[in-house]
């Protein structure tokens, strides 16, 4: 791999102008190859309780809807050149910022025990019992710290830009021509679904680009040019998710390991080593940022050490726990990070008019509580698990109007009500 001038420890402080180097292409690339994954595979297959119609649209529509959410959030990063815990800390100030920090490193921590799981069931179910599991956990472990440790830059411009995503592409189109070809198609058309409702469905597809909000702006801080990777970032999100979702309605299997096997036993188990290398590219994502997350609230840490340390937890864990039911995991991620966008856009494209100083963000006057933001984003979580279907506390007698949009207009409002009249943060 060709080494580049990068730097792999590049903490929370924002991005000097001769390391903004990342353009278009490259951050299509990257996030095209992030909406790839058995997990969006898994997801989609929930789908296959709603009508056909109402599947697609929601995958169109909550793609389209989530990725654009998704940009906005990096956008913070590519016009201030900072990561995603530090766009924050304006609306819910330096202390207030660790709570969210906190969530998103377990958040992250959870995807990388699943992601190494995932690759490393493939890889055993694809040479046998010859080289067991825990082998394959620690192999996947090692090669994604040699990737944290490298770093965005190296990683997007070399390993995705230059072989993996040439590698994702191929695989991607081939699987879903195959599954479109398949007898599953004719008889989705005709299915009029088990009951899942359009705004139920919307919310299991808005979930994955969501879950990707509070890392966006890690990579994007490294845009050349701000707008070229917001339009990039939606575009090249929207593609592939919308694809695998749709994969996973007729690929119609929802546990990951049976997907697993699906794939293998349909296309002989050569999709299944291409995909283990697309899986490596979003578990660098995973403990690259556990690691930016954790220098929000302790900067001075070497980020080497974070990533080797969240990496090798990771991979512990992937040998002593099953893979869980993955619908209980995205109703966490949206509950958690839904509402508390609704609260971090309105203040930086609304309240603040896309202007942070870097006091605001790093200076002594800088806010440490913002109760508003906390206050709106409390009740944006609440609104979003009492809509949920998914929820423990779900109230059946609410209106099935989806637990996203309203979650995410509730928190939003309610912040910049609270600003206008009590005028704090």
């Amino acid at each position: 791999m060709t080494s580049i001038k990068n730097p792999p420890r590049w903490g929370i402080e924002p991005v000097p102008l001769q390391y903004r180097v990342l353009r278009e292409r490259d951050y299509f690339i990257l996030w095209s190859s992030l909406g790839v994954g058995l997990l969006v595979f898994s997801a989609g297959s929930f789908l296959s309780d709603a009508s056909f119609i109402d599947a697609m649209l929601a995958i169109v529509i909550g793609s389209l809807v989530g990725s654009f959410l998704l940009a906005l959030a990096g956008k913070i990063g590519s016009d201030c050149a900072i990561p995603s815990l530090v766009s924050m800390r304006p609306s819910f100030g330096i202390y207030g910022s660790y709570l969210p920090a906190m969530l998103n490193v377990i958040q992250l921590i959870g995807w990388t025990i699943f992601e190494i799981m995932i690759m490393s069931k493939a890889a055993e179910m694809l040479v046998g019992k010859f080289i067991p599991f825990y082998v394959w956990a620690i192999i996947f472990g090692i090669f994604v710290t040699l990737l944290g440790i490298l770093g965005p830059l190296t990683v997007i411009k070399q390993w995705l830009g230059k072989f993996a995503i040439w590698v994702v592409y191929a695989s991607s189109i081939i699987m879903i021509i195959s599954l479109i070809m398949s007898e599953n198609l004719p008889k989705l058309l005709s299915s009029p679904g088990s009951g899942m409702s359009f705004f139920s469905a919307l919310d299991i597809v808005i979930a994955m680009p969501i879950s990707w909000m509070p890392i966006a702006a890690d990579y994007n801080r490294f845009a050349k040019n701000s707008n070229s990777a917001l339009r990039a970032t939606i575009i090249g999100f929207a593609i592939t998710n919308i694809l695998f979702y749709f994969g996973g309605i007729l690929l119609g299997v929802t546990d990951v390991v049976l997907i697993i096997g699906a794939i293998q036993s349909i296309f002989y188990g050569f999709l299944i080593l291409i995909l283990i290398v697309s899986e490596t590219d979003n578990t660098f994502a995973d403990v690259y940022s556990a690691a930016v997350s954790t220098q929000n609230i302790y900067h001075k840490i070497d980020q080497r050490y974070l990533i080797v340390g969240f990496t090798s937890v990771s991979t512990i864990l992937a040998m002593m726990i099953p893979i869980a039911q993955y619908e209980t995991f995205i109703l966490l991620i949206g509950a958690v990070f839904v509402p508390l966008f609704g609260v971090v856009l309105s203040d930086y494209y609304i309240v603040r008019n896309r202007k942070y100083t870097e006091d605001m963000l790093f200076g002594k006057s800088a806010l440490k509580i913002g109760f508003t933001a906390i206050i709106s984003w409390s009740v944006g979580v609440v609104v979003y698990y009492l809509l949920s279907l998914l929820s423990p506390i779900h109230m059946a007698e609410l209106p099935k109007i989806g637990a996203t949009i309203p979650s995410i207009i509730v928190s939003s409002s309610l912040y910049l009500i609270m600003v206008r009249l009590k005028g704090y943060r």
